[in-house]
């Protein structure tokens, strides 16, 4: 087994909000782990209800049927209970009791509530069979019988309302202290709800049936069914080290437990971490839960998607922009062709040679075609591999006494008041609009009465297919004009067309180079 395993999601709760996340997220390719203690809310009831295509399925086996559906997509389901969690987003520790450590890029908390009942001796013994509390899960299996409801809070004339739409004989007994609002108490009396006052002493059986309730007054009142509305409190202990605490469930101010806090895609208030499901809103059915597993699911899917593609454009980027790449590529074979670039012969041709800089040098074609015409010339790049092909080719070219090759980044490049009469860089690109202050440093760079040429690949090159993706730092010849002041005189600001070969079909075809050439005023 893999020591501390990485999963793109952890899944906390194996309950039909967390199976229907797995799912979601399964079947978009992700690796999933569900955790789950086995502790369904509704294990006690025999059937489940409202559930599109499963009407009366059993509980468990419907948690049964859905581990095996999400197996089908990769997803693993361990039985075990989350006690720890740590980290941040992208790499969160997850421990479980049994001493699991695993780490996830998100987390997904489903493990539902947990029912807090009143204190009336023998009900919880009976919770999910004939201790009830919705009457859209369990009303129609009591339909006809004899209901009591226990009056726990000011709001219980809610389920007196629904519940005496399914029997003709339902008794609400007001525990102590409880006081029922007079238009509730109307309510009850014009729909038929007998009221009773005084905590119910304890459940009334027979062997394992239940016979009713003993009332206050030493009485038994004899139901067959016992509705109640348990305070719910979220299972998310191990949530509190990061800072995410339950927070109170009211309705029109009176408690019913505690839930997560979520925004509309179900992320919490820590990045990385969302909840579904129960543990997000008492009031969820079963398949409301399974219908928010599943949109948190595809949430957190959109929200990883996009992680990936910003570190494939941060790969891709550094592939194009950062030094190692350039220096594995200058150490294999010949890059370039050696000749001098098109703008750079037509625009210095009738310049008087002087002292040049070539940035972004490459393998020397440019500084080699200067130095073949007089100039001396301090061929620049950030690449040591490639300033080592300039002075090997540059000996071999018999100039190696006017080129000169220093190690600069372009990015971060200060003349220090040294100057040259030409500043030339061709195809030197940098996303998001940082060219401009590229174009800004070479200025400074740039004597008095001497020229900057700069050239680059035009937007309108996609047409071609030769700059897939490019675009985000192609650029035109006038949007760099921002970097010079009025001590400049511009001379060129075009899309130079001209020809070249395709490099996978070798199909002749038109492009355009972004040329700017400007002059500093002497």
């Amino acid at each position: 087994m893999t020591e501390n395993p990485t999963y793109d999601v952890v899944v906390v709760g194996g309950g039909a909000a967390g199976l229907s996340g797995a799912m979601a997220l399964g079947r978009s390719r992700r690796s999933v782990l569900v955790v789950d203690a086995g502790e369904p809310r509704n294990a006690p009831a025999g059937h489940a209800h409202n559930y599109l295509g499963r009407e009366g399925v059993d509980p468990l086996e419907l948690l049964e049927i859905g581990r095996a559906e999400v197996a089908a997509y990769g997803v693993e389901v361990l039985a075990d209970r989350v006690v720890g969690l740590s980290g941040e987003a992208g790499d969160f520790l997850v421990t479980t009791e049994g001493g699991r450590r695993v780490r996830a890029r998100r987390i997904l908390v489903a493990g539902g509530v947990v029912d807090e009942l009143p204190d009336v001796p023998g009900l919880a013994e009976r919770w999910g069979r004939d201790v009830l509390h919705c009457p859209y899960c369990h009303g129609w299996e009591v339909r006809d019988q004899r209901i009591a409801v226990l009056a726990t809070t000011p709001m219980a004339g809610h389920q007196g309302l629904l519940f005496r739409q399914l029997s003709d004989d339902v008794v609400m007994v007001v525990h102590d202290g409880v006081e029922l609002p007079d238009e509730e108490l109307e309510k009850m009396g014009a729909i038929g709800v007998q009221v009773v006052h005084g905590t119910p002493r304890e459940v009334v059986t027979d062997g394992d049936d239940l016979v009713g309730l003993l009332l206050a007054d030493g009485s038994v009142l004899e139901r067959d069914a016992i509705v109640v509305a348990s305070k719910v409190h979220a299972r998310a202990d191990f949530l509190g080290p990061l800072g995410i605490e339950p927070v109170p469930f009211e309705m029109n101010g009176v408690a019913f437990g505690s839930v997560l806090a979520v925004e509309p895609t179900g992320a919490t208030s820590v990045p990385g971490i969302f909840a579904a499901g129960n543990v997000t809103d008492v009031s969820m059915i079963l398949v409301a839960s399974a219908a928010h597993g599943t949109r948190v699911g595809a949430f957190i899917n959109a929200e990883l998607a996009a992680e990936d593609a910003a570190a494939a454009v941060a790969e891709r980027r550094a592939s194009m922009f950062e030094r190692p790449a350039w220096e594995e590529r200058y150490s294999g074979d010949r890059v370039w062709s050696g000749k001098v670039n098109v703008q750079l012969a037509a625009e210095a041709a009738d310049l008087s040679p002087g002292r040049a800089l070539d940035v972004g040098c490459g393998e020397g074609g440019d500084a080699l075609w200067l130095a073949g015409r007089g100039w001396q010339v301090t061929a620049s790049d950030f690449a040591e591999a490639a300033l080592s092909r300039v002075a090997a080719h540059a000996e071999e070219a018999g100039v190696a006494d006017r080129v000169e090759t220093r190690l600069l980044d372009v990015r971060t490049f200060e003349p220090g008041g040294e100057t040259w009469d030409l500043v030339t860089a061709h195809f030197v690109h940098l996303p998001d609009g940082g060219m401009v202050d590229v174009v800004r440093r070479l200025a400074s760079a740039v004597a008095p009465g001497g020229t900057l040429l700069v050239v680059g690949h035009a937007p309108s090159d996609l047409h071609s297919g030769v700059r897939h993706g490019h675009v985000s730092f192609m650029h035109t010849a006038d949007q760099l004009l921002p970097a010079l002041d009025d001590d400049w005189v511009v001379e060129v600001c075009e899309s130079r067309p001209r020809t070249q070969a395709h490099p996978e079909t070798g199909e002749e075809i038109e492009i355009a180079d972004a040329t700017l050439r400007a002059r500093r005023k002497g």
